[in-house]
């Protein structure tokens, strides 16, 4: 497992708890029929449609998922366009948050996400959340703690969990109905991101009675984003097998933060290792670890680096098209994600590899 372990790091940006249940912003005007959320024709209009707001208002409803077997509660954060009923069905995309963080994390891509209307759930996984630092003093070791194999396993079947229960509510609880749990996204930022390319299938050695293989793939997942992901030479090719699109996003100050040596070149060594037909590489100039959380920033920071809100913007805005085109079979998305859209949005020395 030490090898599948290799390339996790540190997230930062940790945001406070709100209310149970509450509306946010995710668009103007009355809530959109169905299939009328269109995007513009023209490559850099499209670009411009998919980094606005979307046109549905958000709701957002926290959650604590049991697991009886394992004597566990995962905490989520679901947000859901309005309304939520039965008569469209929105694809689930499910967050894992990195070492240290809380179903808080990733809010700026959920919120984004689900304006455009899909159902985010971010999940919070016990052992290595927020519960490794909160109410003592920060220290890179106390959050090493967390970053252990029995830890990667436990996030690996939270994800299984967190789709069952999910599920579970959507046929039974008032303004869920909408979420579809039958193809799912799998999104996560650095042990995130780990916990996402296991979940798409990247092989695994053997842990309690499962494996050696990837027998952490989820079916339902149809697609992936890793944010900050890393792998080593010697593991590369855990990932030849992952069956799944997968699009990386990374930076050229995406450095190491916890102690176990990733640096830009492995994060990007990720997408080189995935089979050519099934990734894409966002990679932008100046971007440092902590902007691709999703969340807020962290003091120590780079004096010189790119804006965490013009990190936000591309991702964000990526993340609709991909979302679209792997969960909803959007053909328009396809073909500008496969074209250069996505230059759109990017600057000089950013780079968008659709394959």
């Amino acid at each position: 497992m030490r090898r599948a372990l290799s390339g996790l790091a540190l997230v930062g940006a940790l945001a406070a708890g709100c209310a149970s249940v509450r509306p946010e912003s995710g668009g103007r005007g009355p809530p959109p029929s169905p299939g009328s959320e269109v995007a513009p024709s023209d490559p850099a209009d499209r670009a411009a449609a998919y980094a606005a707001p979307g046109p549905f208002e958000v709701d957002t409803i926290d959650l604590e998922l049991d697991d009886p077997p394992r004597t566990r509660t995962i905490p989520v954060r679901l947000r859901v366009p309005r309304p939520c009923d039965a008569s469209v069905r929105r694809p689930l995309v499910l967050f894992s948050h990195g070492l240290g963080g809380s179903r808080s994390g990733g809010a700026a891509w959920g919120a984004h996400w689900a304006g455009h209307g899909f159902a985010v759930a971010h999940l919070q996984h016990p052992g290595s959340d927020e519960s490794l630092w909160r109410g003592r003093a920060f220290a890179l070791e106390t959050l090493r703690a967390g970053l252990t194999a029995a830890q990667y396993v436990a996030r690996i079947d939270d994800v299984r969990v967190a789709a069952e229960r999910l599920g579970a509510l959507a046929a039974t609880r008032s303004g869920l109905a909408c979420v579809d749990v039958t193809r799912i996204g799998m999104a996560g930022h650095s042990f995130g991101a780990a916990t996402t390319l296991a979940i798409a299938g990247q092989w695994l050695p053997a842990s309690e009675g499962r494996g050696p293989g990837p027998w952490a793939r989820e079916p339902r997942v149809a697609a992936a984003l890793a944010l900050s992901p890393s792998v080593r030479d010697e593991a590369r090719r855990t990932l030849a097998g992952v069956g799944v699109p997968v699009l990386v996003a990374t930076g050229s100050l995406d450095d190491d933060v916890v102690g176990n040596g990733a640096t830009p070149e492995t994060r990007r060594a990720v997408y080189e290792a995935l089979p050519p037909q099934r990734r894409a590489l966002l990679w932008l100039d100046g971007a440092d670890h902590f902007a691709f959380s999703g969340g807020e920033s962290v003091p120590g920071r780079a004096s010189v680096r790119r804006s965490d809100a013009e990190v936000h913007r591309v991702v964000r805005a990526v993340g609709v098209a991909f979302w679209r085109a792997t969960l909803q079979d959007d053909a328009p998305a396809r073909a500008w994600l496969d074209g250069d859209g996505p230059r759109a949005l990017l600057g000089p020395a950013d780079a968008w590899r659709p394959r």
